[in-house]
């Protein structure tokens, strides 16, 4: 029984972290050859004495994001977290209901995957990566032709300056949409990382009552935890910042989380990394 929860909080930490790294990259520029041209004749920081660099322009070559130092760490650490924690937890299975001592070892790593998860969130949140640039790149070229266009007319072309101001505002229509999108995909993001956090956090307080609860409140509990998801309500994301306040509130409220908490946040505001005493 106590499996199937450990089962349904690795899926979703496996979930969220591959929605994480999705987020830390760009999205692919699609080809084209004018924008190629375009740029080769106009950007005076293109190096040509280093054909890698030439390359990439030409060939459309996809780039990842590059990531601060920090996110890479933060990611690196996330994953490690996530290997121990479901390597423990695939071992439930051969355990029965009166193995509490082997039960007790899967609290670490869930405890510190959950609080990860939660900061995680936060950083999102606060400082959010931009995957859609490369969208955004497309549009302001094209504002810029449009721009040069406009100026050049002559006083009697009222036609055509009504075109290209349609056009622009096409553009900005654009933009817009591409900010929505990237939004959402952030808060999607966010949003797993909740679930899976909140997931961790009512698996710790099952790991904790485990030893003292019968098989028919364990049953209730577990089932409880399974829908936990639904409490974020999945299409609202407009209360993102509420969802990640009210579960810090709640991570703040259990002792045991509460260490965790404040022994990561610590070593997150160092220069240097910290030797942790309850994760990796």
């Amino acid at each position: 029984m106590l499996r199937v929860t450990a089962e349904n909080f690795r899926d979703r930490a496996a979930d969220a972290i591959t929605s994480v790294k999705k987020i830390y990259q760009l999205d692919d520029l699609p080809r084209d050859d004018n924008l190629v041209i375009e740029r080769l004749l106009n950007d005076t920081s293109i190096q040509f004495g280093i054909p890698r660099e030439v390359n990439r322009i030409i060939t459309g070559e996809s780039q990842q994001n590059i990531q601060p130092s920090d996110v890479d760490q933060v990611l690196d650490d996330l994953k490690a977290e996530y290997d121990t924690a479901a390597e423990i937890f695939n071992k439930l299975e051969t355990i029965d209901y009166e193995s509490a001592r082997i039960v007790a070892k899967t609290a670490q790593p869930a405890r510190c995957l959950t609080v990860k998860m939660l900061l995680l969130a936060k950083r999102i949140q606060e400082r959010p990566p931009r995957p859609s640039d490369p969208q955004r790149v497309l549009i302001s070229f094209e504002l810029k032709r449009l721009g040069e266009q406009y100026r050049n007319l002559s006083i009697s072309s009222q036609p055509e300056a009504e075109e290209i101001k349609r056009q622009v505002a096409k553009q900005i229509d654009e933009w817009r949409k591409v900010n929505l999108f990237e939004q959402k995909s952030l808060n999607e993001s966010i949003f797993k990382l909740l679930v899976a956090a909140d997931t961790g956090r009512k698996l710790s307080e099952l790991i904790d009552d485990y030893p003292n609860l019968n098989f028919e409140v364990l049953a209730a509990r577990v089932t409880q935890i399974v829908g936990v998801a639904t409490s974020f309500s999945g299409n609202d994301y407009s209360s993102t910042l509420t969802k990640i306040n009210t579960l810090e509130k709640e991570v703040n409220e259990d002792k045991v989380l509460k260490e965790f908490l404040k022994d990561i946040s610590f070593r997150n505001r160092q220069m240097q990394p910290q030797t942790s005493q309850l994760c990796q």
